[in-house]
């Protein structure tokens, strides 16, 4: 039972990274834009 809750917090950690990657490559974008 463990197993499956680790798993599972394991993606959400996985989604949240992502996320948070696809929000500096945007951010980075807008900057080179404004430099």
């Amino acid at each position: 039972i463990k197993i499956i809750q680790f798993k599972e917090i394991y993606e959400i950690l996985e989604n949240v990274s992502d996320s948070c990657e696809d929000v500096a490559d945007t951010l980075e974008v807008i900057i080179m834009r404004n430099a």
